[in-house]
């Protein structure tokens, strides 16, 4: 293969480093040597290496000479420790620099993709893409009010009758610690988010349910917190679904006409002392998209992620229209590595007119005459925002603490340069876990497996967050399940290699790398001294370790519960591992148990015993049914010998003389919330109840007599069930109790729909007294579970209805035709039956 045509660009690094020319741009104990090309567009450092520049190149070869490459700097990992910031242009370096060197890594991939044509294509395999959570908002103008008291005359208050302990509540993970929800139930009435309305629905007595108000919110609702009279709404706002004559619109548009942000978060406080007229007080926005909120003595701490847009930026250069017909390899990477660097040089450019505005969260508030005006929760030296030395980015995770106790409402913002994160909150911790690097670091930098940055706050203190320390562990985090805090230590279960990074390898052919799991145990230094000590450390340090477990499997669920811990791995079966965690620096995994199948949620049960959902095993016991959805329980009274005491199989498709297999008749796989949404698993122990909803579809097809024609009709079939498992804790058994069914809020009187709707769950649940209530987006029903009659069940504001079915014509044999002539029968409108014309 030819070699590289020189480039124009110089060859800056290796003159940088002999020089020493840019340490003292960099923020002290922050940055370390990252990409050396980040440190050209520092302020004030640009004009140190200008004249430095004419000379050579920043390009290379690959190693077997397939495509042209930058010369990236070293990228090296160090401390996870959050750095606060006191100088707001600091701050600005660091985001600019970390901005450069992940825009120059991308440019690289670029070329990668473009010159390489790697096995990987070849093989018809795809791109390993970051998650980026993307939500389809609706957006309304203003809140208004549409107050209603239909069909009974609950209380306006929250109610005189004691009804605490008689009713369940959210499935938190932690006792004492409330979980924001789009449902909340104090015992009297319910506060149900319902796509765009908030609704209050009262309970006057056991088994009924009344509607008493009704409110549509801008945007779209996700999740809430209550405390005493006053909620606090988290919606998301979708930049595309802003009003035109909302000033939120010009506030979050770029200069080229794009969006700062794809989502706003919105925290709307509403006063229910009169729950018949909410009144809807203080509206706060904070730009990115909500991921959890938290709830402990009062004190509200809802954490969100901002991914910035930054204009100008770009990282694929723009190619003359005939570069693609160019026939010589050199002309045409000549053609590329120009239009390379000036696609550098245009980035250059843009980064040195950026501000702190174009990279940090921006926060608003809508005033009493619809007016935007900026919100600022710090003082203005940047002492709100942090950041590990080498984690810097252009993505902020912030955590908002609010106190709904105090009468102002008071909150403060902190602000962690970060990726999105997992969260977790004990009564006196709240633990933030984020990849210790973004996905695009890992590129020709292959020395350093994937890891997991570990942050810890201390919430114990009503109103605030305050930083307590951070530390990292291998692997990746699964989910909030995967963290936890006990007597000040910190677990983390975690599985290494999960997303399989194929160039790790030395050829950089295709290969599996095997998951291994991990749990590693932390714990904050402290200082023994009471007077306190010189050399403080933010660091939280190792004191426990478990390594090497079910390599070739990565973990699916995960629970730690007092001293032990439980780890449900998978590949082919589902091994369950017991994990003695009584001596924090000594771990010790006490049992193991493979049976086929696998559990996406593990529940703790007062016997020690533990209840799981998840999807059974496949054929032959491997793999996964899902068909069906398993509900299992385990027996731990020996921890050395776990076993399955009981399993439940549940599937919502139903057969009949025209469907002898749920397999052949076009059902959908069996769908849960439940096997990955915890606040969907309802487990009542004083009925020795579990409660999960369970759901499918089909299309079908069929035909129907209408006036003595025939017409044929398709639609869809949806099954929207709530299932009631008997869980006998004292002989170890499953057995399913009973059914709620709600497809009769989506289908018409033929059990079809005409339009796809993934709004027809059965979400939520909720036991009171002897009776168990079931939500979903059209309806609530009541039911006594004693002999599963139905006591009350009321249609949802909220829910827009589908169409109904569509009909069409059949070629039918009309009688008084001679000879048998078939005639047409004539529909009256396309999508609905013939009208009647007499």
């Amino acid at each position: 293969m030819n070699p590289i045509p020189a480039s124009s660009l110089t060859r800056f690094a290796e003159s940088t480093i002999r020089h020493g020319g840019f340490a003292g741009c960099m923020k002290k104990d922050v940055r370390v040597p990252m990409i050396l090309v980040t440190l050209l567009l520092l302020p004030g450092c640009l004009s140190g290496v200008i004249d430095d520049i004419e000379d050579s190149d920043i390009w290379e070869l690959s190693p077997n000479g397939e495509w042209p490459q930058l010369i990236l700097g070293e990228r090296l990992r160090t401390t996870p420790t959050l750095d606060t910031y006191d100088d707001c242009t600091v701050l600005l370096e660091d985001l600019k620099a970390a901005l450069w060197e992940q825009t120059l890594v991308e440019i690289d991939q670029n070329a990668y993709w473009n010159w390489a044509s790697p096995d990987i294509w070849r093989m018809g395999g795809g791109m390993i893409l970051d998650d980026v959570a993307m939500t389809a908002d609706g957006a309304m103008p203003e809140a208004s009010a549409n107050v209603g008291n239909t069909g009974g005359t609950a209380p306006s208050s929250s109610g005189g009758e004691d009804r605490s302990g008689t009713y369940s509540e959210t499935n938190n993970q932690e006792s004492g610690i409330d979980e924001a929800d789009f449902l909340k139930f104090d015992g009297h009435h319910f506060y149900m988010i319902n796509n765009d309305h908030l609704l209050i629905l009262g309970v006057p007595e056991h088994g009924n349910v009344t509607l008493v108000a009704d409110i549509e919110l801008e945007g779209q609702p996700l999740q809430m917190m209550k405390e005493g009279d006053n909620l606090v709404i988290i919606s998301s706002i979708n930049s595309w679904n802003i009003p035109q004559d909302d000033p939120l619109r010009s506030i979050m548009q770029t200069s080229d006409g794009n969006w700062r942000s794809s989502n706003l978060v919105k925290y709307t406080v509403i006063d229910i002392t009169n729950r018949s007229a909410p009144d809807v007080g203080r509206e706060v926005f904070i730009e990115g998209s909500h991921e959890t909120a938290r709830m402990v003595n009062g004190t509200v701490r809802s954490v969100s992620h901002m991914w910035s847009y930054i204009p100008g930026i770009n990282t694929y250069p723009s190619l003359p229209d005939d570069y693609w017909s160019i026939e010589s390899w050199e002309d045409r990477m000549n053609l590329w590595n120009t239009s390379v660097e000036n696609l550098i040089a245009e980035n250059q450019a843009s980064l040195t007119s950026l501000t702190l505005a174009d990279f940090a969260p921006q926060m608003y508030q809508r005033n009493a005459d619809s007016s935007i005006s900026s919100y600022t929760s710090g003082n203005g030296d940047c002492s709100e925002f942090s950041g590990s030395a080498d984690g810097v980015g252009r993505g902020f995770t912030s955590i908002m603490t609010v106190d709904l106790l105090s009468e102002e409402f008071s909150s403060e913002v902190d602000h962690i340069a970060s990726s999105w994160v997992e969260v977790y909150a004990s009564g006196d911790m709240m633990v933030l876990a984020e990849p210790a690097n973004d996905w695009w670091w890992f590129w020709r930098n292959n020395d350093y497996e994937d890891a997991t940055n570990i942050h810890a706050f201390d919430i114990s203190v009503e109103g605030e967050t305050t930083y307590i320390g951070s530390g990292r562990v291998t692997g990746s985090v699964q989910d909030q399940f995967s963290l936890s805090e006990y007597n000040g230590d910190i677990r983390v279960a975690s599985t290494t290699d999960s997303w399989g990074r194929w160039w790790l390898t030395e050829d950089g052919e295709w290969e599996v790398i095997e998951p291994q799991n991990h749990v590693t145990i932390l714990t904050p230094t402290q200082c023994m001294i009471p007077e306190g000590c010189e050399d403080t450390s933010d660091e939280l340090v190792q004191i426990g370790y478990i390594g090497n477990i079910a390599e070739g499997e990565r973990i699916w669920s995960a629970r730690f519960v007092g001293d032990l811990g439980y780890l449900v791995t998978f590949r082919n079966m589902d091994p369950l591992w017991t994990i003695d965690l009584s001596d924090p620096t000594n771990p010790t995994i006490l049992g193991e148990l493979h049976i086929p199948g696998v559990s996406t949620y593990i529940h703790p049960l007062s016997n020690g015993d533990l209840l799981t959902i998840g999807m059974p095993g496949g054929e032959d016991g491997l793999g996964l049914d899902w068909s069906h959805t398993q509900i299992s329980l385990f027996n731990l009274s020996d921890l050395t010998n776990p076993t399955l005491a009981d399993t439940q199989l549940l599937t919502p498709a139903y057969t009949d003389d025209d469907c002898p297999s749920i397999w052949s008749c076009g059902w959908s796989w069996s769908y849960s919330e439940a096997t990955y949404e915890h606040k969907a698993f309802t487990y009542w122990e004083p009925a020795g109840l579990l409660a999960v909803p369970l759901s499918t579809h089909r299309y079908v097809y069929d035909t129907i007599e209408i006036d003595g024609r025939m017409y044929s009709y398709s639609g869809y079939e949806y099954v929207s069930k709530l299932m009631l498992i008997d869980v006998d804790m004292e002989n170890r058994t499953l057995s399913v109790h009973g059914e709620i069914d709600h497809s009769s809020f989506y289908n018409d009187d033929n059990g079809v729909n005409g339009w796809w709707s993934g709004d027809s769950n059965v979400r939520r649940s909720v036991f009171m007294a002897d009776y168990v209530y079931a939500f979903s987006s059209a309806g609530v029903s009541v039911t006594s579970y004693a002999d599963m009659n139905t006591t009350a069940m009321l249609e949802l504001p909220g829910y827009e209805v589908s169409n109904s079915p569509y009909y069409h014509d059949d070629v039918v044999m009309m009688e008084g035709t001679e000879d048998g002539d078939s005639g047409e029968s004539s529909s009256g409108s396309e999508g609905s039956p013939p009208k009647d014309e007499g």
